[in-house]
């Protein structure tokens, strides 16, 4: 675990953030009027006093607004989160996938993907690569590696 750690990543692929964030971002904003509408609604119903209503409105919008602002902070934080690829496996935070499990290296693109100019790779066992630009052709890097690794695995003659 310790040599993890002090092991130097050969490529850092970054996220392009702006395509991580903006959908997130403007989704969070839908779903939190809705909520507070919502809200507003049940507040209708219930026939309160005026400045009881007022405060319930405005704990209502509190708690919308720090939903909002949570899922932009974690959504900054996941946007930035690069990916590592080192001799034998590929790192995002704490998950990790080894070349020797990838099962496929096409790329895929989505409606918002074709807006961004981006692609992902769904490599297998729950690890994707998101949020690639298309500038960056990673597919082919992926599958040198690939066959390092498995070059590197089998026994010498």
């Amino acid at each position: 675990m310790l040599q993890q750690q002090q092991e130097q990543p050969i490529y850092v692929l970054s996220q392009k953030v702006s395509r991580a964030l903006i959908p997130k971002i403007l989704s969070l904003l839908g779903l939190g009027v809705i909520f507070y509408l919502g809200i507003l609604l049940n507040l209708a119903l219930l026939n309160l006093r005026a400045g009881e209503e007022s405060i319930v409105k405005m704990i209502g919008l509190g708690v919308v607004f720090a939903i909002i602002a949570l899922g932009i902070y974690l959504g900054i934080h996941h946007a930035k989160l690069s990916f590592r690829f080192y001799n034998n496996r590929i790192m995002q935070g704490k998950k990790q996938i080894m070349y020797l499990e990838i099962v496929n290296t096409k790329m895929k693109q989505n409606f918002l993907d074709k807006m961004f100019k981006t692609y992902s790779i769904e490599l297998g066992k729950n690890f994707q690569l998101k949020h690639i630009p298309m500038t960056i052709n990673v597919e082919n890097y992926i599958q040198q590696l690939i066959q390092y690794a498995r070059q590197s695995q089998q026994p010498s003659v």
